[in-house]
Parts: structure tokens; C-alpha cells; sequence
């Protein structure tokens, strides 16, 4: 919203009474045309929400199952640090605010977790991945208590 709507916004005072709706000059009113914008911002936040968490985790698991390649590390690694960079240029929409920290450690710390399997480094590597694991369960609980379900992939 535009710094001069949001003023005229805050402005106009809406008094409900009974069951009719009585607006005072210069109040805007929401309207389904403003929610609707929002609403697709937020599935498409989901989305790519859903998107970075499912690449980030298959990565992760590849990599555990296959902790003694350095080389597949190696080679996933850049993949990890793109991740990084998509969840970090993701704006959320206000509604979601509270979960995109969550999205930024997880990205993170599989970065970091790739990074200390392709040094061979393998307790850095298991610490990251139990850090990667608690803020996925901290980002499902933030979701839930927001009352919202990321939309399934295609398997």
C-alpha cells in the first residue's frame, strides 16, 4: 500500500454499527479486488517456499546417504548456494513474515552442510544437518499455528 493511501487509510475512521458500516471521509475500505493480489502472493510464496524446502532437503539426504563422495558434494554444492540466494531474494507477504527466517537457516545450513562434505569434514557436516532438521520442525510449527499447509509437489 502507498505511503499516501495508508495515511489516508489510517485517516478515515470505519465505525461499525449494528449491521451497517458507516466510513467517514477519506476512509478506504478493503476490498476483494486488494485481497485477491495478496492471496495469490501468498501461494506463490508458498510455492516457492515449497520448492527451496523440497530441493534443500533431497540434497541434504543425498549427501547423508552418500557422506564418504566429497565429490558429489562438490558437485552439489553450488546447487546449495543458489538455494541460499533464491530464499533470500523470496519476499514474503506479511501473513508469512514470521516463517522466512526459518527458510534462511535451513537454506544456510545445508550450504554449510554441503560445503563441510565436500571438505571431508564429516561431525561439521552431521551438526549442520541436525540444525537443518530443527528448523524445518520450527518452520512446520510456525506454519501450523498460522493455520497454513505448503502446497503438495509432484512426485
Amino acid at each position: 500500500m502507498a505511503k499516501g493511501s495508508l495515511v489516508a487509510g489510517l485517516a478515515g475512521v470505519v465505525l461499525g454499527v449494528a449491521s451497517s458500516v458507516v466510513t467517514l471521509p477519506g476512509a478506504v475500505l478493503p476490498s476483494k479486488a486488494h485481497a485477491e493480489p495478496d492471496q495469490r502472493r501468498a501461494r506463490l510464496y508458498l510455492a516457492e517456499l515449497a520448492m527451496l524446502l523440497e530441493g534443500a532437503r533431497r540434497l541434504l539426504l543425498w549427501t547423508e546417504t552418500h557422506i564418504g563422495d566429497p565429490e558429489f558434494a562438490r558437485f552439489a554444492h553450488p546447487l546449495a548456494e543458489e538455494y541460499v540466494d533464491l530464499a533470500g531474494r523470496l519476499v514474503p507477504p506479511e501473513k508469512l513474515i514470521n516463517a522466512h527466517p526459518h527458510l534462511l537457516m535451513v537454506a544456510e545450513n545445508v550450504e554449510r552442510a554441503l560445503d563441510a562434505a565436500a571438505a571431508g569434514d564429516t561431525p561439521s557436516f552431521r551438526q549442520r544437518a541436525r540444525i537443518v532438521r530443527e528448523e524445518l520442525l520450527t518452520l512446520e510449527s510456525v506454519l501450523k499455528q498460522l493455520k497454513v499447509r505448503l502446497p503438495e509437489l509432484a512426485r
